[in-house]
């Protein structure tokens, strides 16, 4: 980094890191979409997860955290830039996509209450894939806040 610009490569870096945490949310909140669809195609009677979306979620889940942490540990949020206007979208952008991340605990009482049945394990398992995508989105939501808050900051001399 010469003069407070980040390098060419660190760039990159950061954009290809952003661009898979940002795949990885969309396939997380394209499952919220797909379960409120049914949700409201099929009111009244229970709806099971199928397991294809289940492993969706799960993978999804699993790397953007993986590429959460590792751009988090090794590559810094590029400085230097300034954009208000795109800094205010991103930081809106990543507080819209949290609610969406809420919007999820609605979906999964609604959708399961009739299994309310269930057993221990298997409610503790859906109660652990429910909070990991949340953190998951969290902490993409995190992601966004800061590169708008970088994209937004004036430039330290």
């Amino acid at each position: 980094m010469a003069n407070g610009n980040p390098s060419r490569s660190g760039l990159l870096s950061y954009a290809v890191l952003l661009g898979a945490q940002t795949a990885c949310a969309a396939v997380m909140l394209a499952n919220i979409h797909a379960a409120f669809r049914i949700l409201i195609e099929n009111l009244g009677t229970p709806n099971a997860s199928t397991p294809r979306s289940v492993l969706d979620l799960l993978i999804a889940a699993g790397l953007g955290q993986a590429f959460y942490w590792y751009r988090l540990r090794t590559t810094p949020v590029p400085a230097g830039y300034l954009s208000l206007p795109l800094g205010h979208f991103l930081a809106f952008s990543s507080r819209l996509g949290f609610i969406w991340g809420g919007a999820l605990f609605s979906v999964y009482f609604l959708r399961h209450a009739p299994e309310l049945a269930l057993g221990p394990l298997d409610i503790a398992w859906r109660g652990a894939l429910l909070v990991a995508i949340l953190f998951a989105l969290y902490c993409y939501t995190l992601e966004l806040e800061r590169l708008g808050a970088a994209l937004q900051a004036p430039p330290t001399l």
